[in-house]
């Protein structure tokens, strides 16, 4: 220790004294846990959505029936496939560690989601039905509910725990 550090116990006045407790007004009251530290909301509603926008993202292509006859699958179409398959990975991902950004990734997913609804049919490998309003309807799920976590998520998220 550096001899003229105001830390050394040769030159600290009173080092025998004892810290003051904390004053009892901002003490927390009996029975309740103390704070976390790492201020992430934590709960089980990040876990229930997760699976619910995953169970959505997985029944968009259950619910399309197999197209019929020659398809080709065109190429301009697999960077929109494979953005769509990275956000709903990352908000299923992030929702299921209760993440602060959890409602933003939901909302691309939602949006990609909503691209893909888009572009099967104009794709020509598959006919428009009732699936496609299926699929959009899983896709505004998604992203009408990431869009109203916006606002509540860590409110959801630190009342469930």
């Amino acid at each position: 220790m550096y001899v003229a550090d105001h830390r050394s116990p040769a030159k600290a006045p009173g080092a025998g004294e004892q810290v003051p407790a904390a004053p009892l007004d901002h003490a927390p009251p009996l029975g309740t846990p103390a704070p976390r530290p790492d201020r992430r909301p934590t709960g089980t509603a990040g876990k229930v959505l997760a699976v619910v926008f995953a169970a959505a993202w997985l029944a968009c292509p259950v619910v399309e029936p197999m197209p019929v006859g020659d398809v080709h699958y065109p190429l301009w179409q697999l960077p929109i496939d494979l953005a769509t398959v990275a956000t709903i990975v990352v908000a299923v991902a992030s929702l299921w560690r209760s993440s602060p950004r959890a409602p933003r990734h939901g909302i691309a997913a939602g949006v990609m989601m909503g691209v893909m609804t888009l572009v099967c049919p104009l794709a020509g490998h598959g006919p428009t039905g009732w699936w496609t309003a299926t699929q959009a309807a899983l896709s505004l799920l998604v992203l009408f509910t990431s869009v109203a976590l916006v606002r509540i998520w860590p409110k959801v998220a630190r009342a469930v725990s």
